[in-house]
């Protein structure tokens, strides 16, 4: 009787263990129970709304663009490069109480990551530099500038498979004064933009 009640389970033992098999590894947990992998290159879209200040205006509009980056694990311990490009329209109200407006069409950062696995959640801060094209406009003249400065911020990364995973994370851009000289004047301005954003990552 016994016999013949495993020689029927058998097949369905066999088929437990075959699912497992597969859902081990479709699941990012390949480096340990609980513990998902982050490791190796990543590259994916991003996609989320920059808002900050210019002078006394200030200035949102929404992004999109893409990253990528390379992760070392050790088992929760998480480091790494990213760096990303990102395409918008940040546009600002009227400058200086006046007519003058002031908007950011591309950003980018090349940055340091680090963070901790907790179970199959990535949490991590990053910094980096930073690099925006600007335009200032008045009385029908405008005046460009590609300002430098330095980013910060931290986000959370969650794996739906073993190579793509989902993310969101803040952003902050801090870019130092640059002059914007028009026919009509010229006028110093510091500008700094606050980025949220969600992404994928496709990992290799």
């Amino acid at each position: 009787m016994l016999r013949r009640l495993m020689l029927r389970l058998a097949p369905l033992l066999a088929a437990g263990v075959a699912t497992g098999a597969v859902a081990a590894d479709v699941l990012r947990t390949d480096t340990g129970p609980g513990v998902a992998d982050f490791s190796g290159v990543a590259i994916g879209p991003d996609l989320g709304v920059g808002f900050g200040s210019t002078s006394s205006a200030n200035s949102s509009g929404v992004v999109g663009g893409a990253h990528a980056g390379y992760n070392l694990q050790s088992n929760r311990i998480v480091g790494g490069v990213e760096g990303d490009v990102i395409f918008g329209s940040i546009r600002s109200g009227s400058l200086n109480s006046g007519s003058a407006t002031f908007k950011q069409d591309f950003l980018s950062s090349a940055r340091i990551k680090g963070g901790y696995v907790f179970g199959n959640l990535l949490g991590y801060g990053t910094v980096g530099c930073a690099w925006s094209t600007t335009n200032y406009s008045l009385g029908g003249g405008s005046s460009g500038e590609t300002v430098k400065g330095v980013v910060f911020g931290a986000g959370a990364e969650y794996p739906i498979t073993k190579n793509v995973s989902v993310r969101g994370e803040v952003l902050r851009y801090n870019f130092g004064s640059a002059t914007y000289v028009v026919p009509t004047s010229s006028v110093q301005l510091t500008t700094s933009t606050t980025m949220a954003r969600i992404g994928a990552s496709f990992h290799f």
